[in-house]
């Protein structure tokens, strides 16, 4: 057989459907066209880090093929969908199957060799999971080479994630254009009307298409250029530029090919002298819309997001949303996001020769809180309170916590602030912090300065106590000493609390369902 696994007629990828009742395998054009309807759906097969390349590759796929055919609306038919998308191939079915004989002719995601010849693909990759950006070596959270009876399914989903948000793998083995660097990332950064697959997709096309103008006027890409560059020849010695390429490109990184064995799929993938796409004269500014920028460092122009190990904290997305960062057109609050949007972010950290892990947060915003988003000037009042309220948690835990601790594990003395052993419980008030940081932020947003002021003061008050009493249990120390020390410790704690947060303190003690009615 010539070619196997036609992702447009093949029902490979496993879908639930009517709010996981049923399920079902499906072509890629059926989940196209059931996307286009906005049908209660899921992907069986999907990994969480996979979630957003999938997303991505839906939404960019989709956004091509209606911006080249010059339609406005998104079919909801599997055939029209069909018939798109061949109609980006001329009509060659061979760049949507995963095994393609001839080597000199386009695979799904897999560039022709123009050698004709698999010599240059020397290493051998047997699972899908082996494929995928995960660096799983070491064997710890999740582990390599798992995935043995992986069916075509799982090998499409690797190669979406691998070819479309790979970084840079050692010598050869270069990564994506879509980054800012190779040990960087290719981040969400979205509000979204829901948690709904179809929802995202169909808002997200639509930011792509109005997007079109200003990312060729602003970075020299070109409607009728090659939009699929998995059907462009590749003999892994030439970058090619990004200028006239179309604006919504789909990138694939790395020189791969599937072939049939005995137990299902394998995979051939080589190394490279060059990267696909030349990244020198950029900082992973391609107008990506999911991507924030800032002004770079190291260069003219502007640089992409690249998350970091601690993911997306309450200090790093007060920044995102209120802060000097560009935000990407999906990071815009649209008409059609609805009255309760949510703010949806995504990354898979990678580290040089690790993966410093997977990070995920859906954060729902109610109506007060989204009218002032939509509002230059009230979103700049909603930043403000955002600020003073990162003030009033450092000052929770810098003023209050921290003394405290420091008492508690060394005495009646005096102190040393750099005690490393206070950590734990620090960083347990980070994390409640954390937890709860929006939630407060937007349910206070209908109140005045001064009371949305008190109303955190006294969630800080709160969580402050419940940290502190456990490192009250927790804290080892000799019998002889414990009376005084923890005597000494509660003291500095409740005079810290009375300076720091006086009328917190003034006011009864609630409950999270009180604050709620506040």
């Amino acid at each position: 057989m010539s070619t196997d696994h036609d992702v447009l007629r093949d029902p490979i990828i496993t879908v639930w459907t009517d709010d996981g009742a049923t399920r079902q395998r499906a072509t890629l054009c059926e989940v196209l066209a059931w996307l286009s309807e906005d049908r209660t759906i899921s992907f069986s097969a999907l990994q969480p880090h996979q979630r957003h390349p999938w997303h991505a590759f839906l939404v960019q796929l989709a956004a091509i093929a209606l911006e080249r055919s010059g339609r406005s609306s998104l079919p909801r038919e599997p055939e029209v969908w069909e018939e798109l998308l061949l109609a980006l191939t001329q009509g060659a079915r061979e760049p949507w199957c995963l095994v393609v004989a001839a080597l000199d002719q386009p695979a799904l995601l897999q560039p022709p060799i123009p050698e004709k010849k698999l010599d240059g693909l020397k290493n051998e990759v047997t699972t899908p999971d082996a494929l995928d950006i995960l660096l799983t070596t070491r064997n710890f959270d999740i582990k390599g080479q798992r995935a043995v009876a992986g069916t075509a399914e799982h090998w499409l989903l690797a190669l979406v994630t691998k070819q479309t948000f790979e970084g840079f793998g050692g010598a050869g083995n270069y990564g994506v254009l879509r980054m800012n660097g190779g040990f960087a990332n290719r981040p969400c950064v979205a509000f979204a009307p829901s948690s709904r697959w179809g929802e995202r997709f169909g808002r997200d096309v639509t930011v792509w298409l109005e997007e079109r103008e200003r990312l060729e006027e602003d970075y020299g890409y070109d409607r009728e250029g090659p939009a699929l560059l998995w059907t462009l020849p590749w003999d892994g010695k030439q970058s090619r530029s990004s200028q006239g390429l179309h604006p919504f490109f789909i990138e694939s990184c790395r020189r791969i090919r599937l072939r049939p064995s005995e137990h299902g799929l394998l995979a051939r993938t080589g190394t490279s002298a060059r990267p696909r796409l030349d990244s020198s004269n950029g900082a992973g500014d391609t107008g990506d819309i999911w991507t924030p920028l800032q002004a770079s460092s190291k260069k003219e122009g502007l640089a992409a997001l690249t998350v970091a190990s601690a993911g997306f904290h309450y200090r790093k997305l007060h920044e995102l949303l209120f802060g000097d960062w560009q935000r990407p057109p999906a990071l815009r609050l649209r008409p059609s996001d609805g009255d309760a949007p949510v703010v949806v972010a995504m990354a898979l950290v990678r580290g040089q020769g690790k993966t410093e892990g997977y990070h995920e947060r859906w954060i729902p915003i109610p109506p007060r809180a989204r009218r002032m988003l939509a509002r230059a000037e009230d979103s700049e009042h909603l930043g403000a309170r955002s600020r003073a309220q990162l003030e009033r948690a450092a000052e929770a835990g810098r003023s209050v916590l921290k003394p405290a601790l420091c008492t508690l594990l060394q005495g009646t003395g005096d102190l040393d602030f750099t005690d490393k052993r206070v950590l734990p419980w620090l960083d347990r008030l980070d994390a409640r912090i954390d937890d709860c940081f929006f939630t407060e932020l937007f349910d206070a947003a209908s109140l005045d300065a001064d009371a949305a002021r008190v109303r955190w003061d006294r969630v800080l008050v709160d969580l402050l106590r419940r940290t502190f009493t456990e490192a009250l249990g927790e804290t080892p120390m000799p019998d002889v000493h414990r009376y005084r020390t923890r005597a000494a410790a509660e003291g500095r704690f409740r005079a810290a609390l009375r300076k720091s947060f006086p009328e917190a303190v003034a006011v009864p003690q609630t409950t999270t369902e009180d604050r709620a009615h506040v």
